[in-house]
């Protein structure tokens, strides 16, 4: 039979979701809850109405989309918001295999709606009966492609309430000296006895910056954030290290390999013939690259540079971004305009829309960056540390290995050869705040190239050899301003 949305994902709409997902529900945390009950009617241009609300959640390359070869795992369901939300336990919903099943088979066939002909043109065509006597004739087929099949069982599904949240302990984690200010961050810097800033030349005039990053204590997590931020818990950085003032970009990343590729991010409604909105420019952050390919590049480079570079655990990661902040993001909350300080899931996103194409794309319409992919690495402010980027344009890979909290440096999770799922972390153009912030994470496959995840370097302090200083005794902030 023919996919349909009406009769293979609306059940499990039915059945896990429509007890919040309804019409006249309120609003949560600002957000609009997206109606998935099942409606007589369809709407625009003859959609289902519960897969209009339910589409925008999910990433597919639709119709007229890139034409050249995709990597394996391009439109894997675990890079939809819907997939990723469901995992992290969103309000302790817990799908049954079935259910499963459905939603990411939806997915693999690229988000159908309409299971025949007859439903998609909204009624009898000439060329329908015509198909049904060439099945006859060519084939011995006398079934009818455009008939609907009676269900197994008529009896309407049953929703079915997911279980209480888990109970979480008040936690009451103080850090002396802990959160602190730009200020106090700018003096740690200096304080650290190092270069603030610093050059490594890769090859033909491309240059890495690094900026210094003190050691420290702080709560890393997010005590009301998803079940993969909790427990927090207190994190000590015993040791400044150096981290990429921004993301690695393609012109970087092609010093170490010539025919990397970031392609193109697909439009809908565009005219076919066209590939799409280029993120393969020298300076805008390189993407589709793996976690093995990214510790490839921090192995090249330190037999280059005679250093020790890697990516950044976890740990390294969330305080470095926070710089000494303990709110949601180092700029604000989710209601702060991110406009200057990163490149986020907002009205930009238009440009992603061609033509009579309906927004498919999830955005805060509340906002706009000026960038509907990814921008330049270094267009963004910094934080008080000079780190750019850290939130939004590309997420990055870290080092550690996707594990429940409470974060523990010396479980195994750092461990290179530890197997399964790496974290990415830092949200990306195509994330809304909401789903986005310094302690917000991600898990992919250490083989699997990510549309949207590239990754920034973090480098030992351990002697300065073939290394150029350029901010000694200098706040890292104003260095990265030069």
């Amino acid at each position: 039979r023919g996919f349909s949305f009406k009769r293979e994902v609306q059940p499990v709409l039915d059945k896990f979701c429509v007890g919040c997902h309804k019409e006249g529900a309120q609003p949560v945390n600002g957000q609009v809850v997206a109606d998935f009950t099942a409606k007589k009617d369809n709407g625009e241009r003859n959609f289902t109405k519960s897969y209009i609300a339910l589409h925008p959640f999910v990433r597919r390359p639709g119709p007229e989309s890139d034409y050249h070869l995709l990597k394996p795992l391009e439109y894997h369901a675990d890079t939809s918001e819907l997939v990723q939300m469901l995992k992290r336990g969103h309000y302790n919903v817990k799908l049954d295999g079935e259910a499963w099943d459905r939603l990411v088979t939806w997915i693999d066939l690229n988000v159908p709606d309409h299971g025949t002909w007859t439903e998609h043109v909204n009624g009898a065509r000439p060329q329908m009966q015509r198909r049904k006597e060439m099945f006859a004739k060519y084939a011995n087929r006398t079934d009818d492609p455009e008939a609907i099949p009676e269900p197994a069982n008529k009896e309407p599904v049953k929703y079915v309430a997911p279980g209480p949240l888990p109970e979480r302990k008040p936690q009451d984690l103080r850090v002396t000296g802990w959160p602190f200010d730009a200020a106090e961050a700018t003096k740690r810097v200096s304080a650290a006895n190092l270069p603030t800033a610093l050059k490594i030349d890769l090859a033909d005039g491309k240059v890495l910056d690094l900026v210094l990053v003190p050691a420290g204590e702080f709560v890393m997590g997010d005590s009301a954030g998803p079940i993969d931020e909790v427990p927090a818990s207190r994190v000590k950085i015993d040791k400044a290290f150096y981290m990429g003032a921004m993301e690695i970009s393609n012109a970087q990343y092609a010093a170490f390999d010539t025919k990397h590729d970031s392609g193109v991010i697909s439009q809908t409604g565009k005219d076919q013939g066209e590939r799409g909105v280029l993120i393969n420019q020298p300076n805008q952050p390189v993407v589709r690259v793996t976690w093995n390919e990214a510790i490839a590049f921090c192995q090249w480079l330190s037999q280059k540079s005679g250093k020790k570079f890697t990516l950044p655990t976890e740990a390294q990661w969330e305080w470095a971004c926070r710089a000494g902040t303990a709110s949601v993001f180092f700029y604000g909350t989710r209601d702060t305009d991110f406009a200057k300080f990163a490149n986020l899931a907002d009205s930009s996103l238009s440009q992603l829309d061609r033509g009579d194409a309906p927004p498919w794309h999830p955005r805060d319409r509340r906002f706009n960056d000026g960038c509907g992919v990814t921008s330049d690495v270094g267009r963004y402010e910094p934080n008080a540390w000079g780190l750019r980027n850290m939130i939004g344009n590309a997420a990055e890979w870290t080092l550690s290995h996707y594990q429940r909290y409470p974060y523990i440096d010396t479980d195994g999770r750092n461990n290179l050869k530890t197997d399964g799922m790496k974290t990415v972390r830092g949200g990306s153009w195509f994330d809304r705040p909401i789903h986005t912030g310094s302690a917000s994470r991600l898990p992919y496959r250490p083989w699997q190239a990510v549309f949207n995840v590239g990754f920034r370097v973090v480098m030992s302090t351990d002697g300065q050899s073939n290394i150029t200083a350029t901010g000694t005794g200098q706040p890292a902030a104003a260095v990265s301003r030069r």
